[in-house]
């Protein structure tokens, strides 16, 4: 198995807040605790170039502008609703920075089926002792927190669990999204045969260990690719450049520019110091220089890939929303 490289630098939180339960408050941080795939791939032309999404409308055989899309909310009966700016914002969650739990059950009765995305809680330079003390008596009780939170302008149901000292944050799926077996149509469960079940439960037990491997976890599609991707790469067989491609996991909304951080800081102390000398001598000092946008067509990949992460189940937002959510 191909040794895990280390990240190119230290994960960062994404959200801040609060654990909240009595009279109880502990500061936490969460932090994703899966990372995506390596066979995750962009879509790029032969050159390497970023690919933009439009969207086309069949009606009127023409490609839309992203303020020319609105939210629609498709009904049980087939029909589409149009949901305005104001509207959705009267039923977006109200923007809190606390995690509430209202109850605590045994871990264990919590169906599997239900844990969406796991997370880490990291403690606050704030939580002090109280965080530590919260995971030691989760993890000796078998308890589950259950709450929830609102983040990114979504209300998340989600599972506080404690494990070695650590809080572990799940996000849980909603009651009617999961299906049931009769819902899809398996039959009932009958009597089996008991010689064959006695047969089964050797084969079982022949192949039985104390614990999972975690090589046997190993993604072999990702390594093949991995290891596909090296070699043509050593040998200079299509490598492009990258200057041109999005970040594929950018969840922190960032503007599409592409920006020099060195050159900035430069600029900036050069103009810093222009300033100071302008003051002296009453000179007027030079204007910053402006950022350089990258290509239209990954700034409008960007814009619509972002519209659309915002938008309600079975609906597009628009452009003007986007915007708004962004500025608050």
């Amino acid at each position: 198995m191909r040794e895990a490289r280390p990240p190119a630098a230290p994960v960062r939180p994404f959200w801040s807040g609060t654990i909240t339960f009595g009279l109880v408050s502990i500061p936490v941080e969460l932090v994703a605790a899966v990372a995506p795939r390596q066979t995750s791939m962009k879509l790029v032309d032969e050159q390497g170039h970023a690919l933009g999404r439009r969207y086309w409308c069949p009606k009127d055989e023409r490609l839309l502008d992203n303020d020319e899309l609105v939210r629609g909310y498709e009904t049980e009966s087939g029909k589409m609703v149009v949901v305005t700016d104001e509207e959705f914002a009267s039923v977006a969650p109200e923007k809190s920075r606390d995690i509430e739990l209202k109850r605590f059950v045994p871990a264990q009765s919590i169906p599997p089926f239900f844990f969406d995305r796991p997370y880490f809680l990291a403690p606050d330079e704030r939580a002090g002792k109280a965080y530590a003390l919260l995971a030691l008596t989760m993890a000796k009780t078998g308890k589950a927190g259950i709450g929830s939170f609102v983040m990114r302008g979504h209300e998340y149901l989600v599972a506080i669990l404690a494990e070695n000292g650590i809080l572990r944050a799940h996000t849980l799926r909603h009651a009617d999204e999961l299906r049931t077996p009769k819902s899809i149509g398996l039959p009932e469960p009958g009597k089996p045969d008991a010689k064959l079940a006695r047969a089964l439960g050797t084969a079982i037990d022949a192949l039985a260990k104390p614990s999972i491997d975690p090589a046997e976890l190993a993604d072999v599609d990702a390594e093949a690719l991995h290891k596909l991707a090296q070699q043509k790469a050593k040998a200079g067989k299509g490598v492009v450049a990258m200057e041109a491609l999005e970040d594929v996991d950018d969840d922190g909304g960032g503007s599409a520019e592409v920006i020099d951080l060195m050159q900035a800081l430069r600029k900036s102390l050069g103009a810093d110091s222009g300033r100071k000398a302008a003051a002296k001598s009453g000179a007027p000092s030079e204007a910053p220089a402006k950022k350089t946008p990258v290509k239209k067509t990954a700034a409008k990949k960007s814009t619509a890939r972002k519209t659309a992460a915002r938008s309600a189940p079975a609906s597009r937002p628009t452009a003007k929303a986007a915007r708004g959510r962004r500025s608050a």
